[in-house]
């Protein structure tokens, strides 16, 4: 199999490489991709070759630029997404009941109060203890229906790595496969790699699988977590070293696999070294928001408590503002700017769309105070916080009690509040405003070991080292 590209190897990444199994990788902008790619130069400085296996849908246009970000060593090869049997059967369906609803309906646009006459969505997400089986209904037999054909699909992508691996393995170079997922059946793949050519086997799971706090409503279903039970159990089973995200997911997998628990290691995402914008800060107090907002990741109750102290103060838009970029999905059923107008501070509150990467960091360092959100998964650390750390701001995460942001974020000055807690936000948002008017300027956070990625690669190479005996 040809590679999508290749930089020159160097001295012993010739001869000790790693098979990586990792669907979102550069020139994929995915958040996921992220990992691996900065995990990439680490390997080269110990001496790994990397040769990795993502999803085979990435524009041309981008493999230059993702190859020269990347180390010698490194070698990507895309692997075609299969179309499965039952998803082009769907879509005929699809055209064809699309096509007769076009013909027999006239277009009329909405009403003006299309919004507040509409029925009520269905829910983006729903928590695993409310996950319900539901087959006397229509919505119960495709929630499940779609729940294995997200497994059925992530599979055959493992089949075509499988395969593609075996147009490369050479049992005297490759020393391990290691995965790197979500999306989770990259570490069925991983195992069925390790079980073919007896090489160890190193599972990264960047999230919890079947500890999953939340699935998607069209996944929503017992179907899925059972799934992912049992394909995991696969995995860990034949797993030489399971790399847990955070502390909490740690406990969550030693807790329902005691007999591996030595083999489990925490390895965080963590914070780089590369140079970051200047910061143009003027004397307005910014609240900002990086990301994606979807799940149960609501703002709600931070609009509500930046309400409470735009009334409290009297302030205007000149003196304090709430600013989001990225990807934002509805709240509660509407658009994020009109839960801004329905807590009548709509005039605070700018949106815009996700933005390139050094952009994203600019816009970062505009911010008096950067916001991060991880709704009720405790398990997680929401990625954009190794980031938030670096910059001269106050963090303000809302986060339960106990979760792993929590944990990660304790003794460090930043404030912790949770999501839904309006008055307890409130009171922090006033106490750091108050500072800001007192002429008083965060410090940076991000100097703890925790939340090095160098730190954390380290405890990565050499946990794996000790199992593959080859550093």
């Amino acid at each position: 199999m040809r590679p999508l590209f290749e930089n020159e190897d160097v001295g012993s990444q010739r001869d000790r490489r790693l098979l990586v199994v990792s669907y979102h990788f550069p020139p994929d902008r995915a958040v996921g991709a992220k990992r691996w790619e900065k995990f990439a130069q680490f390997a080269a400085e110990r001496g790994w070759g990397l040769d990795v296996f993502m999803r085979g849908d990435v524009r041309d246009a981008d493999v230059g630029e993702a190859a020269r970000a990347l180390p010698s060593g490194v070698r990507a090869f895309a692997v075609p997404i299969p179309k499965l049997r039952a998803e082009r059967f769907e879509d005929a369906v699809w055209r064809a009941v699309k096509g007769r609803r076009s013909a027999a309906t006239p277009q009329i646009a909405p009403s003006a109060g299309a919004l507040t006459s509409a029925p009520p969505q269905r829910p983006s997400s729903i928590p695993r203890a409310e996950l319900r089986w539901a087959l006397h209904t229509p919505r119960g037999w495709m929630r499940a229906y779609w729940a294995a054909l997200d497994f059925a699909r992530i599979g055959a992508w493992g089949d075509g790595v499988v395969e593609a691996v075996a147009s490369i393995f050479d049992p005297a170079v490759h020393r391990a496969v290691v995965t790197s997922g979500p999306p989770f059946m990259s570490h069925d793949a991983g195992r069925r790699i390790s079980e073919r050519y007896r090489i160890p086997f190193v599972m990264d799971m960047r999230d919890p699988w079947r500890h999953v706090e939340r699935l998607a409503e069209g996944i929503a279903t017992p179907a899925w977590t059972r799934l992912a039970a049992r394909y995991e159990r696969k995995a860990v089973k034949r797993a030489g070293l399971i790399v847990a995200n955070t502390e909490v997911a740690r406990r969550q997998l030693a807790a329902t696999y005691p007999t591996r628990e030595d083999d489990i290691i925490v390895v965080t995402n963590g914070s780089d070294e590369d140079e970051l914008p200047v910061q143009r800060r003027g004397g307005r107090f910014v609240i900002a928001h990086v990301g994606t907002l979807y799940l149960d990741r609501d703002p709600r109750a931070l609009f509500q408590a930046a309400a409470e102290v735009i009334r409290k103060h009297a302030l205007t838009p000149d003196d304090i503002s709430l600013e989001f970029i990225g990807e934002l999905e509805a709240v509660g059923g509407f658009p994020i700017r009109e839960v801004a107008e329905i807590e009548g501070i709509s005039d605070y509150v700018k949106t815009g769309p996700s933005r390139p990467y050094r952009d994203a960091l600019a816009f970062m360092a505009d911010a008096t105070m950067l916001v991060t959100m991880s709704g009720s998964n405790i398990a997680a650390i929401p990625a954009k916080t190794f980031e938030c750390v670096r910059f001269p701001a106050w963090i303000l995460a809302l986060s339960e009690p106990g979760s792993a942001t929590a944990m990660l974020l304790a003794g460090t000055g930043a404030d912790v509040a949770s999501s839904g807690d309006a008055v307890g936000i409130a009171a922090i948002i006033e106490r750091r405003f108050k500072e800001h008017r007192a002429g008083v300027h965060p410090e940076p956070i991000g100097h703890h070991a925790r939340f090095s990625r160098k730190h954390q690669a380290d405890i990565l190479f050499e946990a794996l080292g000790a199992r593959v005996g080859a550093l």
